[in-house]
């Protein structure tokens, strides 16, 4: 298996913590990596599908992607994630 990179565990430390910090997610974001919330959900979601996510944070990962998956079935979709 391949290891999550530091920016990997650092985009799931925010999913953790962000609301103790900042005000708002998107602030977060701006503050911590310096990029739009569009490439940061990007990003998030391509971490969400790599094997080892699950592995470094079982109940984050479990969450977002409950989250990411009930979105999908809201849109219409089969509830699995479809690639952007």
């Amino acid at each position: 298996m391949t290891e999550l990179s530091e920016e990997d565990l650092a985009i799931l430390d925010l999913e953790e913590n962000w609301s103790t910090e900042f005000e708002t997610k998107a602030e977060a974001i701006r503050q911590t990596f310096g990029w739009s919330t569009t490439r940061y959900h990007i990003r998030l979601n391509l971490l969400l599908d790599h094997p080892d996510a699950i592995y470094s944070r079982p109940v984050t990962v479990s969450r977002l992607r409950r989250l990411r998956d009930g979105r999908a079935g809201e849109r219409g979709g089969t509830g699995a994630h479809s690639p952007l």
